[in-house]
């Protein structure tokens, strides 16, 4: 978990680590041969809403090697979005998979909230502080 700010509240499961860092930020990573699915992403909405207290955070997304998304959790990811304390979405891509699944997203999912895909780490942070003025 890629981190230059301190975190003020971490969550750790099987799969994954979220951790809201002290400029606001708040840091998902996917741990390796994570699946995705609808299940694991209801689960990952609650500790969303438990860690920003159901107030609007900017979200840097990584996962690691061999993290895979169900067609279903796709399908299922926007209709969470009303429910999500996602202001702002930074996807960080490590490999061409990943990078095809989040432009994937992008472009028929067609999120209503800021979204953007980074191959680095700080350059999303970046696009998250620009966007949100931190």
């Amino acid at each position: 978990m890629n981190q230059e700010h301190r975190l003020i509240r971490k969550i750790i499961t099987d799969d994954i680590i979220i951790g809201k860092r002290d400029d606001g930020i708040v840091h998902v990573y996917y741990k390796e041969h994570t699946e995705l699915d609808v299940k694991l992403q209801l689960e990952t909405l609650g500790y969303y809403i438990e860690i920003c207290g159901n107030k609007p955070h900017p979200f840097i997304f990584e996962a690691d090697e061999y993290v895979t998304i169900t067609k279903e959790a796709r399908d299922n990811a926007l209709s969470l979005e009303e429910q999500s304390p996602l202001a702002m979405s930074a996807i960080i891509v490590k490999n061409l998979a990943h990078k095809l699944i989040a432009d994937f997203y992008l472009k028929f999912n067609k999120p209503r909230r800021p979204y953007k895909v980074f191959k680095d780490f700080q350059e999303g942070i970046n696009w998250l502080k620009e966007q949100n003025q931190l």
